[in-house]
């Protein structure tokens, strides 16, 4: 099963999806969906989902890198396993401490550019960020430079402890977690680039990363996905989701799904499965082909309607 890759290149969430198909060696297709609303193509598959990155395998859809990661050691356990420390520390906390680096990224990023932005891409961006006022953050790059730069000291500091990767010689999901936001950072923020050319463990780290590569990309327009969905969907499902026993009697009925945080569309399907990581929805489309699509549990919002 080729693994196909619904995402556009300038966003480090998307980057971060395509490093782990790199560590996996693998061959994808990359279908590159609009950066703005409206995404009618991902929208229907996902049953109203419009973020980056989303991968497809066949007729099952993960959404977010957790879940990606999650299916992508499923269906390739070859090593490198990207997952295979399940410890708070490998996960959840690394991953709670990149989130916490994008914050002051996006914000120094939104302060650099979004002056000279067109209409339609800055409203865009307001509505899937609503917590950020676009108009106070341009005096305050400096603020969220040295906060940027702070953070990644810290990550220096651990790496200088051993490596080349965060966990040691095994490459994880942890480095995606934090390359994807550093690769934002070099690539524009050069104030803040600057200042990171010192910290001799990232960079030797960063360049570790560099030589995984991104695999054998295949580009395709969205038609294929749509071809691959009706031949695949009544397969059974790449990855299994135990329902917890508190929550079957939400199983079958008809759901609503958000992001926490950000305006990433809302998602209508029924529930298939939920267990204390994941949730997956049924979303029947126009040719009455079904798409099953994973979520995390964290960082969604899952409502019974």
């Amino acid at each position: 099963m080729i693994p196909i890759l619904h995402h556009y290149d300038a966003s480090p969430f998307s980057r971060k999806a395509q490093k782990m198909l790199g560590i996996k060696s693998l061959k994808w297709v990359s279908i590159e969906m609009p950066m703005t609303s409206p995404k009618p193509d991902i929208e229907r598959l996902t049953g109203g989902y419009r973020g980056t990155p989303v991968l497809q395998l066949g007729a099952d859809i993960f959404v977010d890198n957790v879940a990606i990661a999650a299916a992508l050691d499923e269906v390739f356990p070859e090593a490198p396993t990207l997952t295979a420390d399940q410890s708070f520390f490998a996960n959840d906390a690394i991953s709670h401490w990149a989130d916490a680096l994008f914050e002051p990224v996006l914000r120094a990023a939104v302060g650099k550019y979004s002056p000279d932005w067109d209409p339609h891409f800055r409203n865009d961006r307001e509505a899937v960020f609503p917590h950020l006022d676009f108009s106070g953050l341009v005096d305050e790059l400096p603020l969220y430079s040295n906060r940027i730069v702070t953070l990644i000291r810290e990550l220096d500091q651990h790496l200088s402890r051993g490596g080349p990767f965060i966990h040691g010689v095994t490459i994880s999901i942890a480095d995606v977690h934090c390359w994807g936001i550093l690769w934002f950072v070099l690539a524009g923020l050069p104030e803040v680039s600057e200042q990171l050319a010192e910290l001799n463990s990232v960079q030797g780290w960063y360049q570790s990363m560099d030589t995984v590569g991104f695999g054998e990309r295949v580009e395709h327009d969205f038609g294929h996905a749509w071809e691959v969905l009706a031949e695949n969907h009544k397969t059974s499902a790449c990855m299994a989701i135990k329902t917890s026993s508190n929550l079957a009697s939400w199983v079958g009925k008809p759901v609503t799904v958000r992001a926490e945080g950000a305006d990433r569309g809302v998602v209508s399907g029924s529930l298939r499965a939920i267990d204390d990581r994941f949730f997956a929805l049924s979303v029947v489309q126009e040719n009455d082909s079904v798409a099953r699509v994973y979520f995390p549990r964290a960082g969604y919002v899952l409502a019974v309607d």
